[in-house]
This record gives C-alpha cells, sequence and structure tokens, in this order.
C-alpha cells in the first residue's frame, strides 16, 4: 500500500487532530453499519474490511498527533491524509468565517480575522504539498 507523509506544524497540530477524530468517529460508526448490514444477510465482508483498516490508519494518526508544542511528520495512505487535511481545512474555513461576522459585528478585534486566514492558508499549504 504506498503511503505518503506531511510534516504539521505545531500550530495545526491540535486542529488536524480534531479532524482526525471527527474522521474517527464517523468511520466507526460505518463500521457498525457494515457490521449491521453483514447480520442481516448483506455480504459486506470487503467493506468491513475497509472500514476496519482505515480506522487502523486514524488510529495511528491520533496517536502521532499528540500536542507536543513541535512540528511532527504522520504518514498514511494518500486519499486518508488528503480526507484529514480537506476537512480541517473546510473546519478551519468555518472559523474564518465565523470569526469574521463576530469581527463585523465588533465582538472581536478585526485582528483576529488575519489569524483564523493565516490558519486557513496554512493548512491549504499542506494539503497542496500532499498533492504535488
Amino acid at each position: 500500500m504506498t503511503r505518503v507523509s506531511v510534516e504539521v506544524p505545531a500550530e495545526q497540530l491540535r486542529t488536524i487532530r480534531e479532524t482526525v477524530l471527527l474522521l474517527y468517529q464517523a468511520t466507526a460508526e460505518s463500521l457498525h453499519l457494515a457490521l449491521k448490514a453483514r447480520e442481516s444477510g448483506d455480504d459486506a465482508v470487503e467493506e468491513v474490511h475497509h472500514h476496519r483498516a482505515r480506522l487502523d490508519a486514524l488510529d495511528d494518526l491520533v496517536h502521532r498527533l499528540e500536542p507536543e508544542g513541535r512540528a511532527t511528520e504522520v504518514s498514511g495512505p494518500p486519499d486518508l491524509l488528503h480526507d484529514v487535511l480537506y476537512g480541517a481545512l473546510i473546519d478551519a474555513g468555518e472559523r474564518l468565517a465565523e470569526t469574521s461576522n463576530r469581527c463585523w459585528r465588533g465582538e472581536l478585534p478585526l485582528d483576529r480575522v488575519g489569524e483564523r486566514a493565516e490558519e486557513v492558508l496554512a493548512i491549504d499549504a499542506l494539503l497542496r504539498g500532499l498533492d504535488s
């Protein structure tokens, strides 16, 4: 199986780890549904194995992304790291939108928008590095 690596800067460890945990939860739910389908007579063995392998890879990522205050290199299947980084980018974009809205209403100082925008750009750079 092909693996790729990406170095996650210390500033993004928590964000990326949260996304991995969300994907872990979604994959566990998918595994549960595949197992239930198998009980009802569907031959979902391939799907069950796929979800179990994805859970193993996500579990490995969670442990590697422990916030230690320094950049961390992680590796995994390209499709999994792609999903992780895209999910983190979407979440960062939503935080940027919410922060922009709050700044516009005067609830937060305007410099907070720049901080959130930097987060979006940093995660985008990780994703672009993975895709190149």
